[in-house]
């Protein structure tokens, strides 16, 4: 362990269990890192059933190795937290993943006046959303978007579909016959009308239970907007095996951003924040991915965030002298 790890309980609208990490060594005031969620029923290490990412407790030791805090936390009505999952929308988790940087902000070895928001796929779009409400110093972005979510969506489907109509032999042959591409549209179709046509925060679609109240509220959410109201060092990564979010979305982040803004494409990464070797194609890499997270995160990645994370100290320290000479 690299750090002093504490159990502590965040007083949002919903309880929400978290471990605040302090570098070990002498009782003083450390730089935070604040790990904001991807989309799904995650947990603080980025946890799901069935989906073991870990991608939260091992970017926890690499900036605690670095001399960072970090704080990660159980979603709402996930792991020890309080609340139910499904009734969570957009506004909720942005006001969640606030009252957990305000919480930091408080304790006694944390420099409230030097906090990174840590992204991870929905957490990119949630971070810059936040920055509006509390602003931080410095933001990473992991496999982020530049674009509402339901455009994002629509071009995974499409992707999708480009699968589905490139199998070759007997089994395309089926595909085709059984117009499954088509199938798939009318079912997308069905479930927005259902979701629109319903005011609950939860409702049910062909008897699996779906948070009606968070897919309505992204339809209103667009991440560009906040992205251009972001003065601090910005650091946007995104693999080229991703096939959740645009590789492309990387650099208009980077035009979007008013402050630094450094980017960097991995190879082969895929959202799981790691590398596979399977060619690039929607269904095989969703496919391979259960099977990625028997490694751990990509040692490029976690490097770029080091290096990142070294040269944003550097730059506080600067600031920090100049301002003293000012005064």
């Amino acid at each position: 362990m690299m750090g002093k790890e504490l159990e502590v309980i965040v007083q949002g609208q919903f309880p929400l269990a978290a471990t605040l990490t302090i570098p070990k060594g002498r009782n003083e005031k450390y730089p935070l890192v604040v790990m904001v969620h991807g989309s799904g029923p995650t947990d603080r290490d980025s946890n799901a059933k069935g989906m073991p990412m870990n991608i939260f407790k091992q970017l926890s030791d690499v900036v605690v190795s670095e001399g960072f805090a970090s704080i990660r936390y159980d979603k709402r009505g996930v792991g020890a937290s309080k609340g139910d999952y499904y009734e969570t929308g957009v506004h909720d988790l942005i006001n969640d993943a606030r009252a957990v940087v305000e919480f930091a902000k408080k304790h006694p070895n944390i420099d409230s006046e030097n906090v990174i928001l840590l992204g991870h796929s929905e957490g990119s779009i949630i971070a810059p959303f936040l920055n509006e409400k509390v602003a931080v110093d410095g933001m990473i972005l992991l496999a982020g978007t530049a674009e509402p979510l339901e455009e994002t969506m629509t071009w995974q489907r499409e992707e999708i579909m480009k699968d589905v109509r490139s199998v070759k032999g007997f089994q395309g042959w089926l595909l085709r016959l059984l117009k499954v591409d088509e199938k798939i549209t009318k079912m997308n179709e069905d479930l927005i009308q259902a979701l629109l046509a319903s005011d609950e925060p939860v409702i049910k679609y062909k008897g699996k239970k779906i948070n009606a109240k968070w897919n309505r509220e992204h339809i209103h959410f667009d991440v560009s907007k906040p992205l251009q109201n972001i003065t601090c060092p910005v650091l946007a990564i995104t693999g080229t095996k991703d096939v959740n979010v645009k590789v492309s979305d990387l650099e208009k982040i980077k035009s979007l951003v008013q402050g630094d803004c450094e980017t960097h494409i991995i190879q082969d990464m895929t959202h799981m924040l790691r590398k596979t070797d399977v060619e690039y194609s929607f269904s095989k890499i969703m496919k391979n991915n259960k099977k990625s997270l028997k490694h751990p995160i990509d040692a490029e990645l976690k490097e770029k965030i080091i290096l990142w994370l070294q040269n944003w100290k550097n730059r506080q320290v600067k600031i920090d002298q100049n301002e003293m000479l000012v005064k």
